[in-house]
């Protein structure tokens, strides 16, 4: 659960300012505001904190291939590192196969094992070549309880395919 800070202040060149990391998770929106009240499109939410956002999932959920039924897909950031675009309280889309060959994410099975980074790789084939694809991207969304949160989202489609796509952009 993130804390959200509400102070109204003044601040120029918001989009440098760093949340505050006294507390696990932090959450500040910047924005600018016209005299009558309306925010301006132009906002920032900056994440910060002293602990790592986690995300697990079973690859089932966006793969189609039934051996990954059973497996998970493990991501860690700091907040800092969640790139967030302005404007918006989410990420680009990311490729599940990139996130996997550069180290970003494991793969783990049933039993907590890791599997290899090759051989995940080799099992959902070459996007070229018609192999699976899949994309995540972070996002900040409000709970049922009405409370901010950090969450991962994730489509069965390539990350170029979601971000040339004006109603999943956002």
């Amino acid at each position: 659960m993130l804390r959200l800070y509400k102070c109204i202040r003044p601040a120029a060149g918001f989009q440098v300012d760093e949340a505050p990391t006294s507390h696990p998770h932090t959450a500040e929106l910047f924005a600018t505001v016209r005299d009558n009240g309306r925010i301006i499109d132009d906002t920032r939410m900056v994440l910060g904190g002293s602990e790592i956002f986690e995300a697990c999932f079973k690859l089932g959920k966006i793969f189609k291939f039934p051996g990954f039924k059973d497996w998970s897909l493990r991501l860690q950031r700091w907040g800092r590192d969640l790139d967030l675009r302005k404007g918006l309280l989410s990420g680009l889309w990311q490729d599940v196969s990139t996130l996997i060959a550069t180290r970003e994410a494991d793969v783990i099975d049933e039993n907590g094992a890791g599997i290899g980074h090759a051989e995940f790789l080799r099992l959902i084939g070459d996007p070229e070549d018609g192999g699976e694809q899949a994309a995540l991207r972070w996002a900040v969304a409000l709970n049922d309880r009405g409370r901010l949160v950090v969450q991962i989202q994730g489509l069965p489609a390539s990350a170029a395919a979601l971000n040339g796509k004006p109603s999943l952009r956002r």
